[in-house]
């Protein structure tokens, strides 16, 4: 019995897939765990799509709270971060929706940023926070939808597949915007350590 249970999460990581084991028993300690692994990502998310950080961190405590409620269906999940990630991006648009007289919401219209942390650690801090904001400079010429694909599939790592389902597009669709993404950022005029940087953050 206990093969045929772990068997359900053998495409997770060791460590996630223990985890995972874990809250279908109603393991507290590994319910924990997966809330401090993932709580980060899910807010800088959120972040990213615009939303106030305490209504990101209500969403994040509702979802995982369901997470936990319905313990006895995680075997059902198939990619715990693409799971997640989605469950914070609809309840948040939900929020969202109640707040604001326009609907329905497009997410391109709320505008997507991101976050460049690579260079702590690796130069002073007056050079970083310059180099930080000529980065940034550089992700704001792409649009919004840009932005979030590329955040998506190289800073999350999600698939295609995963990344057309949670921006509602087609998979030829997705890999068309993050083609002309990465185009647009490599054809930019960057020195030598600008472009070492970026292609580090785009991969």
């Amino acid at each position: 019995m206990g093969k045929d249970q772990t068997s359900k999460f053998t495409s997770f990581p060791v460590e996630t897939a223990f985890l995972l084991e874990g809250l279908k028993k109603g393991d507290e300690l590994a319910f924990a765990s997966l809330y401090d692994r993932y709580a980060n990502l899910l807010l800088s998310y959120g972040i990213g799509l615009g939303f106030g950080r305490e209504d990101i961190k209500d969403a994040i405590q509702e979802i995982f709270c369901n997470l936990y409620l319905h313990h006895l269906q995680v075997g059902e999940i198939r990619n715990l971060k693409f799971y997640l990630l989605r469950a914070l991006k609809n309840k948040l648009l939900n929020i969202y929706r109640v707040t604001m007289d326009t609907y329905p919401v497009e997410v391109e219209e709320m505008g997507f940023q991101t976050e460049v942390d690579i260079l702590d650690g690796l130069i002073d801090e007056e050079e970083r926070e310059l180099l930080k904001q000529k980065i940034k400079s550089y992700l704001n010429t792409l649009t919004s939808r840009q932005r979030e694909a590329i955040y998506l599939r190289y800073m999350e790592e999600l698939g295609y597949e995963e990344i057309a389902s949670l921006m509602g597009m087609t998979v030829p669709s997705v890999r068309n915007l993050v083609f002309r993404a990465v185009k647009q950022l490599r054809d930019s005029h960057l020195s030598s350590f600008m472009a070492f940087v970026m292609l580090s953050i785009i991969k």
